[in-house]
């Protein structure tokens, strides 16, 4: 009895193993395909996305598509769920940070202003270039001369040009920071040729996703459409979603 449970166990534990391997080659294929190209990593929210409601079915188009390049293809794929969340820390994807327990953002999308830490406006060049390198996400380092008063800050020009001058830079700089990835747990068919996977990009203002449907040929994934579109916007009710907008931080 005790050989026939531990043959039972082996068998699960080289399943599971089996299917976080395929779900990681899956998702890491995903995540270059769609990651742009000058990032140098990507900012993905640590739960899996939950699978999003089926808002619209893949036109009869579609359906004829997909049966063309592969006459077994099982439509009843398309329309399967499954809402069971997981910890993308526990596998093994590439050039990835994860947005909350790495910075303990309780959002998942990005801030829509940045904290302001200032620096004396003499600053040793070295020096400055060394707190831009190691700032927080999300996060100006601004030159500020002692005799500017914060309380009246705002209203000086000269301060206005540093703070956009170190937005600008952080922009070019930091563009990773620019959209909070999301992915729903694949969902493979039967054969283990097809996997379904919901995305979704978040970014200051607004945010859209999509499901898509990924056929494998000899371990590459392949999008073979898209389906079920959503869109999500940001609005403020003091300024304008995409301006500048800070806090001190100190």
């Amino acid at each position: 009895m005790r050989y026939s449970i531990n043959i039972l166990l082996l068998i699960f534990t080289l399943s599971c193993f089996g299917q976080k391997t395929e779900i990681e080659s899956l998702v890491n294929q995903i995540a270059y395909q769609e990651i742009p190209e000058n990032f140098k990593f990507y900012y993905l929210v640590q739960k899996s996305l939950p699978q999003p409601e089926v808002l619209d079915s893949i036109s009869l188009y579609r359906k004829t598509t997909l049966l063309r390049q592969d006459l077994n293809f099982p439509l009843e794929f398309i329309n399967e769920k499954n809402n069971e969340n997981v910890d993308w820390e526990k596998y093994d994807l590439k050039k990835v940070k994860y947005v909350i327990n790495e910075y303990n953002y309780q959002t998942t999308s990005p801030p829509t202003s940045k904290k302001v830490k200032f620096v004396k406006y003499n600053i040793d060049q070295e020096e400055f270039d060394s707190l831009i390198d190691s700032k927080k996400p999300h996060t100006l380092i601004v030159k500020k001369k002692w005799l500017w008063n914060k309380k009246r800050i705002w209203k000086n020009k000269k301060f206005y040009n540093e703070l956009v001058k170190a937005w600008k830079l952080d922009k070019k700089q930091n563009r990773e920071e620019k959209i909070y990835f999301q992915f729903s747990k694949p969902i493979f068919s039967k054969d283990k040729q097809y996997a379904k996977v919901s995305i979704f990009k978040s970014r200051r203002c607004n945010g859209n996703g999509f499901t898509a449907i990924y056929k494998n040929n000899n371990g590459i994934w392949k999008k073979l459409t898209e389906y079920n579109q959503v869109a999500s916007e940001t609005t403020s009710t003091h300024v304008r979603c995409g301006d500048i907008a800070v806090t001190y931080e100190n």
